[in-house]
């Protein structure tokens, strides 16, 4: 009799433990179904599909390192050219024109922001991959005015940026910058445009506009709507972007330079891959460069 219940009893447990682990498997798979429908949700909440358009991108990617590494420079080059003119140049430049040091370095910008950035990506794209003026807004991400990007996704990823970048800001940036200030090459004296300031209510209105386009719009269409394609096959072609970005900006380094190890956070050119258009980069900046610095200076105290 015990050996028939001592049987009986192994029998249930056997059948529990198998019943138990029925079930567990059968949960596991209803977590991972829950778990990884959630994560297609959250994924599909940032990203814009848009499989046509990243085909289109791809054809006319670089494809060699060679050519890379030539897109790559072709984001260093401005500033360069830039920096000469701004920095050992610009006494030669003021005697030879007559203008102050503030319009020297006002002409400069303007022709480098609105002239280069806005003009070589076009002609690029024209007499190098082929493409007409239509196909060539559509490459740089003009063809889609996303408004769930520009109302949900800037917010939520510009507000994430912030706050994140706010430690770095208060602890980090002010002894970098006054370390890279020291080196004579870099020094911002009160000559420099930063200073000075950006407007001057002499300076012609429409070339000050047109720097202003050449700003926000064409260092995004210089940038983001073209460097950072033509480097798609790169990995990690965004931060590559976000970094050459920073390093761009020679003619006034301690600021920028400073910044650099910022890049990996900097939400521009993820706003630009995962919507498909170059919207919410222009936005961005435009909060960088007029609201991003206020907001410092009221939570940590540095602009």
């Amino acid at each position: 009799m015990t050996e028939n219940t001592d049987s009986v009893d192994s029998e249930v447990r056997y059948d529990q433990e198998v019943s138990y682990r029925i079930n567990a498997h059968f949960e596991s798979k209803w977590r991972d179904y829950v778990m990884s429908a959630i994560y297609r949700k959250f994924v599909d909440f940032f990203n814009l599909s848009d499989q046509k358009y990243v085909c289109f991108v791809r054809k006319f990617e670089a494809k060699t390192k060679k050519e890379i590494a030539f897109y790559l420079f072709l984001g260093l080059l401005p500033g360069l050219i830039a920096y000469i003119f701004i920095y050992p140049l610009r006494e030669l430049m003021m005697e030879w024109t007559g203008l102050s040091a503030h319009y020297v370095q006002l002409y400069v910008l303007v022709l480098m922001s609105a002239g280069w950035h806005m003009c070589v990506p076009f002609l690029m794209l024209r007499y190098k991959d082929g493409l007409s003026f239509k196909e060539s807004l559509v490459y740089l991400g003009f063809a889609r005015l996303d408004l769930k990007g520009l109302l949900l996704v800037f917010p939520i990823l510009t507000i994430l940026f912030t706050f994140l970048a706010l430690p770095y800001v208060k602890y980090i940036y002010p002894p970098l910058f006054e370390w890279l200030n020291g080196f004579q090459a870099f020094h911002m004296g009160e000559w420099h445009v930063f200073y000075q300031g950006y407007y001057d209510p002499n300076f012609p209105l429409p070339l000050f506009l047109l720097g202003l386009i050449g700003n926000f719009i064409g260092e995004e269409i210089y940038f983001r709507g073209y460097l950072l394609r033509k480097v798609g096959r790169l990995r990690l072609d965004w931060l590559w972007i976000a970094i050459l970005f920073q390093f761009y900006h020679m003619w006034q380094i301690p600021i920028n330079w400073a910044y650099v190890p910022l890049a990996v956070i900097i939400p521009e050119e993820i706003l630009v891959k995962l919507r498909k258009n170059i919207y919410g980069a222009i936005l961005l900046h435009l909060f960088v460069n007029f609201l991003w610095g206020m907001i410092n200076m009221y939570f940590v105290g540095v602009r």
